[in-house]
Parts: structure tokens; C-alpha cells; sequence
């Protein structure tokens, strides 16, 4: 099987300058001017973000820690694996940001954490590097939620999550990715 392959010097655009169109408190929304491989100038926007985890975290009996929530952009409550952005502590780790965020978002902790690789959710609009795990030997603690923060945890077995992934009902991309993973590597 062919390597996959990064760099192709006929599809790289050059980057010739760039602007901040806005600076919030996690993101940055960047405008660059590119130099394309035919000569041509274009100017692209992004989304800068600072990186995140997602858990798909197990326990004992199969099941998966989910947590619901209510997502802005989309309008909805969503039901996902555990997740959060690498912007809380300098320089964090993937791997301790991880087990930072199921222990604020579901109150366990995880005695082994396995890398399930990373993502990128939507590379033609945004920079996002989601980085996935697997997270065993779950032991129960208190939610650390931020003040902006209202989730409630939910276990559902891994064999109906797959079902339902597998049905088209469940939506959530990084649960989906998690999962497919997890089941490639013979994890589960």
C-alpha cells in the first residue's frame, strides 16, 4: 500500500502574509494572503485553534462515558465523548490534557491511556488538531466543571453506541473517529 503523502510541491500555496481579523479568548480568526502553485495571489480564512483531546473512555462493563451538553454553533444538545482544548495550562501535553478533561467533565480518572492517533475535524476552514484516546481502569471522583460549564455524564454500552453510529443517528465526528480507532487497532 502507498505511503500517504504530505508534501506535494504542485498542490503547496505559499504563504505571503497574514491577518488577524479577531483575537478572542481561545481562537483567532486569521486571514492569509497565499501564493498559489500557479502564480495566482488568493486570500484564505481560517480558524486558529489551540489544539484539543477527546476520551473515549471504557469501563468495566463496556461502557462508554458520554457526556450531554449544549452546543452553541449547532444549536443542540449533543451527546460526545469527553473533550476539551489544550489552551488551560502552558505547554500541556496531549496526554495530560486528557486526563485533566475527563476528570473536570466526568469526575473519573483513568489508570491507563492509550493514544488512539489524531485528527483534523475541518482542515478547509480550520486548524484544529484533536488528539484521541482511550482511557481503562476508570475510578469514580467529583466533576470539576468550569463556571461556564453544564454537562451531565452518561454511560452507554459501546455495542448501541456502534449501532447507532452505524445507523446514522449518532452525529459527534470525534466519538465517531474515537471509536473507529479503537476498533482498528483491536483496542475493544
Amino acid at each position: 500500500m502507498e505511503q500517504l503523502k504530505r508534501e506535494d510541491p504542485q498542490l503547496v500555496e505559499q504563504l505571503l502574509g497574514r491577518e488577524v481579523i479577531y483575537r478572542g479568548k481561545s481562537y483567532q480568526f486569521w486571514l492569509d494572503e497565499l501564493l498559489l502553485p500557479n502564480g495566482a495571489r488568493i486570500r484564505r480564512e481560517h480558524l486558529h485553534h489551540p489544539g484539543g483531546v477527546a476520551i473515549l473512555a471504557l469501563d468495566e462493563k463496556k461502557r462508554c462515558a458520554m457526556v450531554r451538553q449544549y452546543r452553541h454553533p449547532i444549536g443542540q444538545v449533543t451527546l460526545e465523548i469527553p473533550a476539551g482544548k489544550l489552551d488551560k495550562l502552558p505547554n500541556e501535553s496531549p496526554e495530560h490534557a486528557a486526563l485533566r478533561e475527563l476528570r473536570e467533565e466526568t469526575g473519573y480518572t483513568a489508570h491507563s491511556l492509550v493514544s488512539l492517533g489524531k485528527i483534523y475535524p475541518s482542515p478547509g476552514i480550520i486548524d484544529e488538531v484533536l488528539y484521541l484516546f482511550l482511557a481503562k481502569g476508570l475510578e469514580t471522583g467529583q466533576q470539576e466543571l468550569d463556571d461556564d460549564e453544564f454537562i451531565h455524564t452518561q454511560w452507554i454500552p459501546i455495542d448501541e453506541l456502534e449501532e447507532q453510529i452505524a445507523q446514522g443517528t449518532f452525529e459527534d465526528t470525534k466519538t465517531i473517529c474515537a471509536l473507529t480507532r479503537a476498533r482498528l487497532m483491536k483496542l475493544l
